[in-house]
């Protein structure tokens, strides 16, 4: 009689232990899962996504008081600018946080990014650093002296946005939309390479040190509709590290797609 009351009275005690605990683990999961189910999704804007560019180049000298600016780049710097092939920029923005003020409407972006500038050189010309000029100049090389196949400056940024988001639907795939503010950034890679050439023999040169700015800061705009936006940006620092003025500044306009489904 006794050897079968333990287990039942051990059994009991078991029950009448666990079953409060099991109640309230039970209550702590469902109210976790309903304050979960309140909780607002997180809102999405423009910045994260991938953009399309044609690169452009501008000059300025002086100050925002007396100044000279013109569209273009040097002549003697034989910049490929006129076909989109020759001189792109590429923008990968997989990160992306948007802080609401007044509801989905206005907001405030950042993030993280990669952008990539590839600026073709004319295959006439070899670009170097003029150490007593201060600035970035170029040889001009015939034809008969060597063929180059392949020459090119490329550079790769990481980039955090600072930008002031609008649109006009509480859904970030639809309506209108215009994100603008700064963009930083630090060069994490670059290069100009040049592919020629001479008495049958072909020559790769890599310079992993050419004076590319190392630090980006962009003014950015974009205008678009649901998840495409029509994306312009500004350098407000010069492309090379020149020391003497005219500067020159890089320029891109193209299309933004927004890894947006909300």
């Amino acid at each position: 009689m006794k050897t079968n009351t333990a287990p039942t009275l051990l059994l009991l005690i078991f029950g009448m232990v666990a079953f409060p605990f099991n109640a309230k683990s039970s209550d702590w999961l469902e109210g976790d899962s309903l304050s979960k189910s309140k909780k607002k999704p997180e809102s999405e804007g423009y910045w994260g996504g991938i953009s399309l560019n044609k690169v452009l180049m501008g000059q300025f000298q002086g100050d925002l008081e007396d100044y000279d600016a013109s569209l273009g780049a040097p002549t003697h710097l034989g910049m490929k600018l006129d076909h989109v092939t020759e001189s792109w920029r590429i923008e990968l923005n997989p990160f992306e946080y948007r802080q609401r003020f007044i509801g989905e409407y206005i907001a405030f972006a950042t993030g993280l990014g990669f952008d990539w500038w590839h600026v073709g050189i004319d295959d006439e010309r070899i670009l170097y650093f003029n150490e007593d000029e201060e600035r970035v100049m170029s040889n001009f090389i015939g034809s008969d002296t060597l063929t180059i196949n392949s020459n090119s400056l490329d550079a790769v940024y990481l980039r955090v946005p600072f930008l002031v988001s609008l649109r006009t639907s509480r859904k970030g795939d639809k309506g209108l939309h215009v994100e603008a503010g700064l963009v930083g950034g630090v060069r994490i890679w670059s290069q100009y390479k040049t592919h020629f050439k001479s008495g049958g023999v072909e020559t790769e040169q890599t310079t992993s040190d050419f004076p590319i700015n190392p630090i980006q800061l962009n003014a950015r705009v974009a205008l678009g509709l649901g998840n495409i936006s029509l994306l312009a940006e500004a350098s407000l620092l010069p492309f090379f590290e020149e020391i003497r003025s005219p500067d020159l500044h890089s320029l891109s306009i193209g299309l933004q797609f927004a890894f947006n489904g909300k």
